[in-house]
């Protein structure tokens, strides 16, 4: 009877052993992925991300950080730009019923929508600069679409990680 026992349990592990080979099929090569610009706040946390900003404040900067996701750094300059994306935020507010406003163009600047993440290197910011004393006390709820617009030829934008909302909440 111990005999027998052995055996089944003999068979049972090489049979069960021999299902976790390595198949084609259902076999991902990471090393061949390209390159793909994402944004990692939102990747990591959510596509909103407020931002609080004083009336009374003349200036206030708010970074964005474009990250180049691959199974290696690149090996070459990645120039990549961002722009206000009203379309992102119609969608967000179609989707998640809300009624976000684009904040009005006088309380916001894009100090450098392109930036260049450099060989070797994976992130870059885009810095917003935002000026309290020019965004209205009433009318919001405002908001600041940001989205990654052009890449190389060799890289490929997130489906799902290129847009950053930023949510502006005003403080006294």
């Amino acid at each position: 009877m111990n005999k027998l026992f052995n055996i089944i349990v003999a068979a049972s592990l090489a049979v069960g052993l021999t299902s976790c080979l390595k198949d084609d099929e259902h076999f991902v090569d990471f090393a061949s992925a390209g390159y793909v610009a994402e944004i990692p706040y939102v990747a990591n946390r959510s596509i909103l991300k407020t931002v609080a900003i004083s009336a009374t404040s003349a200036k206030l900067v708010a970074p964005v950080d474009i990250n180049i996701a691959s199974p290696n750094p690149p090996t070459q300059d990645m120039p990549i730009t961002v722009a206000i994306d009203q379309a992102a935020l119609t969608a967000y507010n179609t989707t998640y019923k809300t009624a976000y406003k684009i904040l009005p163009a006088a309380a916001y600047q894009l100090t450098n929508p392109m930036v260049t993440i450099a060989s070797g290197q994976r992130i870059a910011t885009v810095n917003v600069n935002f000026a309290g004393t020019q965004v209205p006390a009433t009318g919001g709820p405002y908001a600041l679409p940001i989205s990654i617009i052009t890449v190389p030829g060799n890289v490929v934008i997130s489906a799902n990680y290129h847009t950053q909302i930023l949510v502006i909440s005003l403080t006294k």
